[in-house]
């Protein structure tokens, strides 16, 4: 925390009954450095950090808690889907990164709906941001795709690597989907099985 206060000066460290947060003013700036806005937020830990995210919290009230804002009612802030977090993360993240590659772009993206009334590149919130998670990471909105993609690394149904892959592309297998079988891992068959059931496609 101290080398994040030297690095964002205008935050200060708390502690609450049974954990340290940070807690402060976080300037948002333009694409000239200027400062385009700025929000009042708490950055508290969370389980599994540095391999989860960091609970973010804006509590200066310029953010409805809403969904199709993506805050809670509890301040607490929807940053992204759960599997793209666990691919995010998969490495570790540090407290520095989160706030300089996830907070300031979340924040900045808020103030670009403010001003358009819509996100720049923004997954939806709820079940329509997972099932467009889930179509950008098989490349297809074709649900026995993503079902043999998923076999295929959970399964006992493997493809050889020069086999022309499943989703009917046309390019080889190693060459397709075969590369996105590891991120299909890296979120876990425990994630990918509560989003399904989440999009009540199982």
């Amino acid at each position: 925390m101290d080398s994040f206060i030297k690095e964002f000066p205008n935050f200060q460290k708390r502690t609450d009954l049974d954990h340290s947060y940070l807690k402060g003013i976080l300037d948002i700036p333009d694409d000239d450095g200027n400062i385009a806005g700025c929000f009042s937020i708490e950055i508290h830990p969370s389980g599994n950090f540095p391999y989860s995210f960091p609970k973010l919290y804006e509590v200066g009230g310029e953010i409805p808690c809403e969904a199709d804002w993506h805050k809670y009612s509890d301040s607490t802030c929807c940053l992204t889907v759960p599997a793209n977090e666990k691919l995010i993360c998969k490495d570790g993240i540090t407290l520095l990164w989160f706030v300089s590659d996830i907070v300031i772009p979340y924040f900045a993206n808020q103030l670009y709906k403010k001003q358009t009334g819509h996100y720049m590149q923004e997954y939806s919130h709820g079940n329509k941001g997972i099932r467009e998670f889930y179509e950008d990471l098989f490349r297809s909105d074709n649900l026995n795709v993503w079902m043999h993609c998923i076999k295929n690394v959970f399964g006992d149904w493997k493809f050889e690597r020069n086999e022309k892959c499943y989703c009917n592309s046309g390019k080889k297998y190693k060459k397709c989907h075969l590369q996105i079988e590891e991120k299909v891992r890296i979120i876990g068959k425990e994630q990918i099985t509560m989003d399904f059931k989440i999009m009540k496609l199982i």
